[in-house]
């Protein structure tokens, strides 16, 4: 009883070909870039061009004095937030999507209220350790 579908090595490589070849084509043109931007590019370093760069702002005391670990907390918690959302978007939109099969409305919102609970805790636990409020 076989389905006609068989898999060889010469198929794989027939699929895969296309994909090898163009990440071949995206490593030549970036080596070639960095190449001749090498060879062609101009070197005249000065004292301008020797200064770090941030923000166009001139550099003031110590580059290694230490930063408050509440910025990475905040943009941390920034990230996780919104990879939060941007998780709720498309389960709301498999949702929709899926209305119809019987039961699965009732399944999305049962993972979902699993998934806000889970959210509230973490949530009211950095509330209680204060990384939410900023002194």
């Amino acid at each position: 009883m076989s389905t006609g579908l068989t898999v060889t090595a010469a198929t794989i490589s027939e699929a895969y070909l296309p994909v090898l070849v163009m990440l071949l084509i995206a490593i030549g043109f970036a080596g070639a870039n960095l190449v001749l931007s090498w060879f062609i590019g101009k070197r005249k370093p000065n004292a301008v061009k020797l200064e770090p760069y941030e923000c166009g702002v001139p550099t003031v005391g110590s580059a290694r004095q230490q930063v408050n670990v509440r910025f990475y907390l905040v943009a941390l918690l920034f990230l996780l937030f919104d990879m939060e959302i941007i998780y709720i978007i498309a389960w709301a939109l498999t949702v929709r999507q899926h209305a119809a099969v019987e039961g699965f409305v009732l399944y999305g919102m049962v993972i979902m209220a699993i998934y806000m609970v889970i959210l509230l805790v973490g949530l009211l636990y950095e509330w209680k350790k204060g990384a939410l409020t900023w002194n």
